[in-house]
């Protein structure tokens, strides 16, 4: 199970029969898709020559259920099309940060009441 942010690495060997043995199938344009409805992201896989297609890249921060697709289609070879669905969860409350950067405001704002609550009861219980 995946978390949001987190770095990502996808690996795919592709092989090709070549009439008595299976030979490491080689080509710069194997692509595979980080999906959920529509693709969040396209990354070209690289290769070792050897067959291993490898690509790494950070989850997107969305959270659900997507699928890493691969899909190939090339004249003169049969298209395959590779699927699998995994989860990606969100931080849980304790994996936040304790205070955010962008909340300061709030965070002042929030202070600033309980200091003003505290003035205007001490000037209300004393003033003749």
């Amino acid at each position: 199970m995946y978390r949001i942010n987190d770095d990502l690495e996808y690996l795919v060997e592709i092989y090709e029969w070549s009439g008595t043995t299976w030979k490491p199938y080689v080509a710069d344009d194997v692509q595979v898709q980080f999906y959920m409805m529509s693709p969040y992201v396209l990354k070209t896989l690289s290769t070792d020559q050897k067959g291993l297609y490898s690509t790494s890249f950070k989850v997107p921060d969305v959270y659900g259920v997507f699928q890493f697709k691969v899909e190939y289609q090339r004249l003169g070879y049969t298209s395959f099309s590779l699927s699998k669905q995994i989860p990606v969860r969100p931080f849980r409350h304790d994996e936040y940060e304790r205070f955010i950067t962008a909340a300061y405001p709030y965070y002042g704002a929030s202070f600033s009441t309980m200091a003003g609550f505290f003035i205007f009861s001490i000037v209300y219980l004393y003033h003749k």
